[in-house]
């Protein structure tokens, strides 16, 4: 990334998540997608995960949920562990990578005691889905007093939970290394600088 110095650019863990789904499965549309930000038609599955969370966030927030409703159980469940945490919390840091500036952004769904919570819904989840993903490290990086990162899953039947511990993330900066250096490789630089120049 030469000749980038005096911008800063913005970092997300879904864009870094978007470029690691390319990597894995050879598929480039979502992230040439993702690099343009293009808005894009939104699928059954994230109508349902949108959905999910909403129900979750409205019964953590007193909303009542009877035993007929779609999800029961699982809402039910999860609105123990996350009443009362603070919803959808904002958080940016700097970042500079080998002479890059970059502006991490993150929003969290769920923070409290120290403890971040990321509610997700997914029908097809496995044991270890997420150890990988760039997600909890960049939000052990935004948010350096969390003391542990949670992600709650459902599949709309039973809840799962995969806690990480900051000691136990590789740092963000090893991702960003990666994926700066796969930009290059790929002569796509150009269109991220275009299209995610921070404005702070």
């Amino acid at each position: 990334m030469n000749g980038r110095k005096g911008n800063k650019f913005l970092l997300t863990q879904s864009l870094l998540s978007s470029w690691q789904y390319a990597l894995k499965s050879g598929e480039w549309g979502e992230l040439l997608s993702t690099l343009r930000r293009e808005k894009k038609p939104q699928s059954k599955a994230m109508l349902d995960g949108i959905r999910f969370e909403n129900v979750v966030h409205a019964v953590s927030e007193g909303a009542q949920i009877s035993p007929e409703q779609e999800w029961y159980k699982p809402i039910v469940e999860i609105c123990e562990i996350i009443t009362q945490g603070q919803y959808q919390v904002k958080a940016s840091r700097p970042l500079v990578v080998d002479g890059v500036e970059f502006v991490c952004f993150g929003i969290l769904d769920f923070l409290k005691a120290g403890v971040i919570y990321d509610t997700k819904f997914s029908k097809t989840y496995r044991v270890g889905k997420y150890l990988d993903s760039p997600q909890h490290p960049m939000y052990f990086y935004l948010c350096p007093e969390v003391r542990k990162f949670e992600y709650i899953i459902s599949d709309g039947s039973y809840v799962y939970r995969e806690a990480y511990l900051p000691e136990d993330a590789e740092p963000i900066e090893t991702t960003v290394r990666q994926f700066m250096a796969w930009m290059d490789k790929m002569n796509m630089v150009d269109l991220y600088c275009q299209n995610w120049r921070s404005k702070y």
